[in-house]
């Protein structure tokens, strides 16, 4: 009508259905996703959506009052509003780095190939946080026009993080220390190493028993060298310190020289290089300092000079001043002057630069890993010194250092050769068929007693033996030594004598490729040397060994050069008997004595066997319950040739029966002899018993805290050489003694140690 009141309408109605469920779907997942989204943005106490384009944006959700309050209404002018925002809410030492962060100006070079970028800042309450711009909307040519501005809260993610860190950082930094500290440390120990080589091959070259002394002494002080070495690499407490200590001892300075001498005397014959000594004849013999120390740095400086000279000469000079004002003090002056390739002015600062060597092509062929010279100047900085280096390139170089000393005796050097000599003790003649004092021999068998029969049947003659006690330790030593013969234990657990012979032929480069080889073996049957020929074994030797057959062996595959003539024997008469073991239950004391060739081999041989029962017999038995027939097989073989050895006859072919039964793999067999053959091992403990263990009253003198002291370190120096007859011998000291009771046991731990050829537990049971 004319004043607006409605006079007609129309009514209609229509079908909505389809369209309400539609609507009513959308407003369920709309209502979904806002729930997701708003738990999405709960991380956050802050976020806005900015575009770009028109420098506007607005606020999506924040948690803090402050932010809406700054941001207010305008949503102009995103730039200046989100500055103003951030200035007032960040800590003074964040500011500078999110203000270049939120500059919108660069967003879009920052953006180009991601979709988000984050930076940390610190709030001005202290808290640290995360913001972050996450790309929402690009335009076709691919620029940006709307973000999302993001800020959280991350203050407990972050110092758990910096906690984890410094823990890393730290944990890193010991780990650095100590690796620097081990590889220094490897370094020192390969150097008394090549000393102690280097003293042995003297000991083959000379056939004066004087000599021989003469080296062997230089053999057990490099020995001590290394033992002392090793002791400081086991210290963890100069491991985290990660630095070495200085030990002044009183020492003898023609002990010192001689050592060096022995030891690079060597070195530089197999160069053809002259070696020049020249040592003051008025220097004080006696003297106060780390000596371990003094012959590393001089060992270091020597093997370099001989390394890198490939004709001439080296020349080692040693001599001294008095110290001003000090009536025993002086300064020990060493130098040692090449006539090598010299150094270049531009390479002398990487003289001392660690895994850094000079002209790296040229020296390609010198082995070493550039640590050496790094470990001399810091050993003489330690010791109040320094290295000096003077080198002409193409001519030679000469290193010195002065070195301040202590004088313990104002007694001259003189003769350092004679001097030295002085000190050592007499040493009785010893003779056999003949003698090899070049020789050098390895021979591998898994049961200690074999390899220290073995030993003890060539002691006469000089021979130098290194011994194994599997095929790999016996591959190991092939690759770092040439010898003259090779001695194989045929049956040997997880690897047997084939199998090492095998695996050493087929290695190219490996030195002893054409080093005759003997196969050792109890196995004396019918076509058995057709069979180790076959094989590739140069001969076979049966065991027990027959001393006049090794001796004949010997002389028939050593080198003819090699071979001199036997020397004479202070000894005279016949072998005595073995009356010690006669009347003992299961023993043949005369086919022992035929086995081990004299009677303090078979009373050695037989301590062993007897320390040996217990711990053979549970091994023996633990294969056989398993159903390890193969190294049962093995087992049973070794008892069958220790048994033999020591005139043990019916054990030893009870023995050769269940081996024989294994190599058949007949396991009832096994199974019915066994508990026999075990019965009988079991009861040889109780047999032996009363030789090596007295019942009756002990009237023997309780030994005194210093000389148990005395031996335990003697015994520790020669199992750090692995010498068994030279442990054997300091231990047997004690047989003159009644020890305490935990002493006693002590002593049998020792020898059980030195039964497996466990060196560093015998060290350990010493106290080293």
């Amino acid at each position: 009508t004319a004043d607006g009141r409605i006079s007609h309408v129309l009514w209609l109605v229509e079908d909505i259905d389809k369209e309400k469920r539609r609507r009513d779907a959308l407003f369920e997942t709309i209502t979904k996703m806002n729930e997701q989204m708003s738990s999405v943005a709960n991380i956050y106490f802050s976020m806005h959506d900015v575009d770009l384009t028109n420098d506007t944006f607005c606020e999506l959700r924040t948690d803090a009052q402050q932010v809406s309050d700054l941001a207010g209404d305008n949503i102009e002018h995103a730039q200046a509003a989100m500055y103003a925002m951030m200035d007032e809410t960040t800590h003074e030492r964040s500011k500078a780095s999110i203000r270049a962060f939120i500059d919108l100006s660069t967003l879009n070079e920052r953006l180009r190939n991601t979709n988000t970028v984050t930076e940390e800042f610190l709030s001005s309450k202290d808290i640290w946080c995360r913001t972050r711009f996450v790309v929402s909307k690009r335009d076709p040519d691919g620029s940006i026009s709307h973000v999302l501005w993001l800020v959280e809260s991350i203050d407990e993610e972050k110092r758990r993080r910096d906690s984890l860190i410094d823990m890393s950082e730290r944990a890193i930094a010991a780990s650095e220390a100590k690796s620097s500290f081990l590889s220094n440390m490897s370094h020192e120990i390969r150097t008394p190493i090549n000393a102690v080589l280097g003293m042995n091959e003297m000991i083959l070259r000379e056939s004066e028993d004087r000599n021989v002394l003469a080296y062997a002494e230089s053999i057990r002080t490099a020995g001590n060298t290394l033992l002392g070495i090793v002791n400081d690499i086991l210290d963890f407490s100069k491991i985290e310190a990660g630095k070495m200590e200085i030990l002044p001892v009183d020492y003898d300075l023609s002990s010192v020289i001689n050592d060096l001498v022995n030891m690079v005397q060597t070195r530089a014959d197999d160069k053809g290089l002259i070696l020049k000594l020249d040592f003051d004849r008025d220097i004080p013999k006696l003297l106060h300092g780390d000596e371990v120390r003094i012959k590393q740095v001089i060992t270091n400086i020597l093997t370099n000079a001989v390394k890198y000279t490939e004709k001439g000469s080296v020349t080692f000079a040693m001599s001294y001043e008095r110290v001003p004002g000090d009536d025993n003090g002086v300064f020990l002056r060493v130098s040692v002057r090449d006539t090598g390739i010299g150094i270049k002015p531009e390479d002398m600062e990487k003289l001392f630069s660690k895994f850094e060597r000079i002209e790296e092509k040229r020296n390609r062929n010198i082995e070493g890993t550039g640590l050496g010279m790094n470990i001399t100047k810091r050993l003489l900085e330690m010791m109040g010194s320094a290295l000096e280096v003077e080198s002409v390139y193409g001519e030679g170089s000469t290193f010195s250092f002065r070195l301040e000393q202590r004088v313990v005796a104002w007694e001259k050097l003189g003769d350092y050769e004679e001097s030295y000599r002085a000190s050592l003790s007499q040493h009785k003649k010893t003779s056999a068929k003949f003698s090899a004092p070049d020789a050098v021999v390895l021979v591998v068998d898994d049961t200690p007693m074999n390899l220290m029969v073995f030993k003890s049947l060539l002691k006469r003659t000089k021979v130098q033996i290194d011994t194994a006690a599997s095929g790999d330790e016996a591959l190991a030593l092939s690759y770092d030594r040439k010898y003259d013969l090779i001695f194989l234990d045929h049956m040997m657990p997880e690897k047997d004598g084939i199998e090492t012979l095998h695996e050493l032929r087929a290695r190219e480069k490996d030195p002893n490729l054409e080093t005759p080889t003997i196969c050792l073996t109890a196995n004396a049957i019918s076509g058995a040397r057709e069979q180790y020929l076959a094989a590739g074994f140069d001969d076979y030797l049966t065991k027990p060994i027959d001393s006049a057959k090794l001796e004949e062996m010997m002389m028939r595959y050593l080198p003819q050069e090699k071979l001199r003539g036997a020397e004479e024997d202070d000894a005279s008469g016949e072998e005595k008997p073995a009356l010690f073991a006669d009347g003992v239950e299961g023993i043949d004391a005369a086919a022992g004595m035929v086995n081990c060739g004299s009677a303090d081999i078979l009373r050695g041989a037989m301590e062993l066997f007897y320390k040996g029962v217990e711990a053979d017999a549970d091994t023996i038995e633990s294969l056989w319950r398993g159903g390890d027939i193969k190294n049962y097989t093995v087992k049973v073989h070794a008892l069958k040739s220790a048994a033999r050895t020591i005139g043990a006859t019916e054990l030893s072919e009870r023995a050769r029966a269940m081996e024989e039964a294994g190599n058949a793999g007949d396991s009832a067999l096994i199974g019915e002899k066994t508990p026999e053959l075990l019965e009988l091992y079991r009861s040889y403990p109780e047999k032996l018993k009363p030789l090596f263990e007295s019942d009756g009253e002990d009237n023997r003198p309780l030994i005194d805290e210093e000389t148990l002291a005395s031996t335990y370190s003697a015994v520790a120096e020669c199992a750090a050489m692995m010498d068994y007859d030279m442990t054997e011998s300091a231990l047997d000291s004690l047989k003159d003694y009644r020890l305490p009771p935990e002493d006693k046991k002590r002593v049998e731990d020792i020898r059980n140690a030195m039964m497996e050829l466990d060196w560093e537990r015998v060290a350990a049971l010493c106290g080293g």
